[in-house]
Order: C-alpha cells, then structure tokens, then sequence
C-alpha cells in the first residue's frame, strides 16, 4: 500500500487522483502488477514529455519526507537550486524559462504534473474588401482590394465601397483546435508491469502469459488491492522511473505477511491461536538458548 500520508500532505481528490488495482503476491507479498485504465496509462506516458526542469521542480514541492527518496535525485534539484539562487545579471535570459517551463501538449493536460493545452491562437481580425462604385458595370474588369481608397480601379474610379464576401460558414470541427485526450484508446485494458513495462490485455491469453513470466501458478496465489494514486504517488512514480526497475514497489509498500488484515481462509486458524501459537515458540526458543548457555 501507499505510505500513509503526514499531516502536511494535502489529500487527494477526486480532480487530482485516481484508483488502480494492484496485483501481489500473498507469498512474497510483493507487488507483481497492476490492473489498469486509459487514465493511469495516460499518466505514465505523459513523463516521456515531460523537460528535466519541471522534474526537479515536481521533486523540490513533493511532500515526501524520506530521505533515500530525495537522495536518489539529489543532483538534478541541486542544479536546480543553483540556478534559482543564480544573479539575474549573471543570466542571459530569463531564468524562468529554465526553473518553471510550461510543459504544453496538444493530446494530454494533467493537473498532477501541470501539463497544460495550449492556449488557443487569437481569432483573426475579420478583414474588409472594396470595390470602386463603377463595379456594377460590365465594361470593365473592376478590381478588388483589402483597403479603402488606397488604389484606382482600371475604370478610373477609387477602390472604396466595402463589400462582404459570402462565404460558406466553416464546421464547427474546422473552426476550432480539436485536441485529442490522451494517448492511449479508452476501450482498451492494460497491464503494468512493477518496472512500468506496459502490456494491452487483448485476451485472457495475456495474463496466462504474464502469470507463467511472474510464476504464478493459481489465481488464489494473488491478492487484489485497490490503491489511490495522487500527487505524492505519481511523484513517487516519476522518480522510480528514472532510478528503478522496482517501481510499483517502491510506491506501493505491500503489507507485511503478517498484518492485522491477515487472509483467514489461507492460515486457517484465528488471530488468537496465532498469538499463542507465536508465544509458545518464543518460550520454547528461550528456553533452548539456556539450555546451550
């Protein structure tokens, strides 16, 4: 499971985060995969796009207080500090360009990772056409332009009466930007792997394949977990991408083998015969350490 949250991280919500399913091991109690949608999928993709300075930025602000977490890129939010604490007449340019670039994509936006649309280019002015007064007769060839007065008309007379063009009103399609969402199709499932290897479930055929990779002999080897994915957590994720082949794991601690959510169709034997299963052998073990003394 997710590492429980302190007191200063902000929550998670529904605009911000997101549930995937985890699949682990009850043996090994380790994370072998996840269950999951477009969204999530969309998410993992989008750090290809993503430029070293929002990186380190994103790693400076996340609330992660471990501190093996932040040494494993220690180097790059260094660089970046060192750049912020930079002169502005050392610089030749604008050191914002570099410490707050604005990460734009015209197929995904997430407010995770502050990965904006683009900002729509301004409609363009409507321009006027003119015509001279004489453009009604057939004898000569009457020009048109764009400005009023600012040439003759081959019959002599100025080019200053406005006309409007009747143009045929575009779709709405064409009109606008359509910015498709995303890169991944939303009718298809998805896999992924603890090293964030990402496999399209076609048919129950994939997961045969992906549990003889895993090991995995019987569906009740598995245990499902339903997670919450939020800042911190793709924060984590983003990190582990660069440093790990473990990501999932990393992120996602598993629960011990023993916890007070234990599994009792598996052990068989309630949580007070465990207890004194458990003190019986501690005696016991005590007990031979005399012995040997």
């Amino acid at each position: 499971m997710a590492a429980p949250q302190s007191e200063t991280t902000p929550k998670p919500n529904a605009a911000n985060s997101m549930t995937i399913k985890l699949m682990v091991s009850k043996k090994s109690r380790k994370v072998l995969y996840a269950e999951a949608g477009k969204d999530f999928v969309d998410l993992l993709i989008s750090f290809l796009v993503l430029p070293t300075g929002a990186i380190a930025k994103q790693a400076l602000v996340s609330k992660t207080t471990k501190e093996e977490d932040q040494a494993k890129i220690c180097c790059i939010t260094n660089l970046y500090k060192s750049v912020e604490g930079l002169s502005a007449s050392l610089m030749k340019g604008d050191k914002a360009v570099l410490l707050d670039p604005k990460v734009v994509s015209t197929t995904y936006t997430s407010d995770i990772l502050h990965i904006q649309s683009p900002t729509p280019p301004p409609a363009a002015p409507p321009r006027y056409y003119y015509l001279c007064n004489n453009a009604g007769s057939g004898y000569y060839t009457h020009s048109l332009s764009t400005q009023s007065g600012a040439s003759l008309c081959p019959c002599g007379n100025f080019v200053n009466r406005e006309v409007k063009l009747a143009d045929k009103p575009l779709p709405a399609a064409a009109k606008d930007t359509v910015y498709t969402t995303g890169y991944v199709k939303k009718s298809v499932n998805f896999v992924v792997a603890d090293d964030l290897s990402v496999i399209p479930v076609n048919s129950t055929a994939t997961i045969v394949q992906l549990w003889n990779k895993l090991d995995v002999k019987e569906p009740t080897e598995l245990e499902e977990r339903n997670v919450t994915v939020g800042p911190n957590e793709v924060m984590g994720l983003l990190k582990a991408s660069m440093v790990s082949n473990t990501a999932l794991n990393d992120v996602f601690k598993a629960q011990p083998k023993y916890s007070a959510a234990m599994d009792m169709e598996t052990t068989g034997i309630s949580v007070q015969e465990l207890l004194i299963k458990l003190l019986t052998e501690g005696q016991k073990n005590r007990s031979s350490s005399k012995v040997i003394d």
